[in-house]
């Protein structure tokens, strides 16, 4: 029991708390970590649901920004009609 307790808050020591870890998280995705700190990461990984949770959904927005670039960067089309835009600008125009 004393050797679990003692690898508990060793593990402590080196696993970083969730927004350590969130951080970490965005950070490998620009470049490797070094080894202290991923070993951290992954200790806490192992551990905490949430901050896995975010790891796959920063991973997947960004491989959806990436495949999807061309189009994040066009203007939306209009979608109004001219008349539309028309009756919006007289009522703006009129509650001045």
């Amino acid at each position: 029991m004393k050797f679990w307790n003692n690898f508990k808050s060793g593990c402590a020591n080196l696993s970083p708390n969730c927004q350590d870890a969130s951080r970490a998280q965005s950070e490998a995705l620009d470049h490797p970590l070094p080894p202290s700190k991923k070993v951290g990461l992954w200790l806490h990984l192992r551990i905490c649901k949430w901050c896995c949770r975010y790891g796959h959904q920063i991973r997947f927005l960004r491989t959806a920004a990436h495949e999807h670039h061309d189009e994040l960067t066009d203007a939306a089309p209009y979608k109004l009609s001219p008349a539309a835009r028309e009756r919006i600008k007289e009522k703006l125009k009129s509650e001045k």
